[in-house]
C-alpha cells in the first residue's frame, strides 16, 4: 500500500476502475479503498492537508461495467467511489458505466464505450 498511497497523494488526476459484482465494486478495488481509511483519518481528524496538489485542484474518473442491466449496481458503486474520492480531496468526478456487458473482452463491441472513454480522458485532462 505505500505504493498506492504515494501515487494517491502525488497524483492531479485519479481514475477508478472496475467492474460490478452483486452490485459492488470488485473486492480488490474495495479492499484498496478499505485501506484508504488513514487518508480519512488524516483529513478529517487530524485535520490535515492531504496534498500540495489541493491548492491546484484534483479531478477524478470512475468507470464501471456490469452484466446486470438495472442501475442499481452502479448507483452502489458510485456511493463508495463518491466517499472515497471525497477522502483522498477529490472534489469531483465524472462517471462512465456501462451495462450489459458481461463477456470477456465485449466492452470493445459495445456501441459508445470507447468513445465516451476518450472523450471523458480528454475532459480529465483539463
Amino acid at each position: 500500500m505505500s505504493g498506492i498511497y504515494e501515487a494517491i497523494r502525488s497524483a492531479d488526476r485519479i481514475i477508478l476502475a472496475s467492474p460490478i459484482f452483486f452490485f459492488g465494486l470488485s473486492a480488490q478495488t474495495k479492499i484498496m479503498i478499505d485501506r484508504c481509511q488513514a487518508f480519512w483519518c488524516e483529513k478529517y481528524l487530524l485535520k490535515k492537508t492531504l496534498l500540495a496538489s489541493e491548492l491546484y485542484g484534483r479531478k477524478g474518473l470512475l468507470m464501471l461495467v456490469g452484466g446486470m442491466k438495472s442501475q442499481t449496481g452502479t448507483q452502489c458503486a458510485e456511493a463508495t467511489a463518491r466517499s472515497f474520492f471525497r477522502s483522498i480531496s477529490v472534489p469531483e468526478h465524472e462517471t462512465l458505466s456501462f451495462l450489459s456487458v458481461d463477456a470477456k473482452g465485449a466492452i470493445v463491441s459495445h456501441p459508445t464505450a470507447l468513445q465516451q472513454g476518450f472523450e471523458a480522458g480528454r475532459r480529465l485532462l483539463m
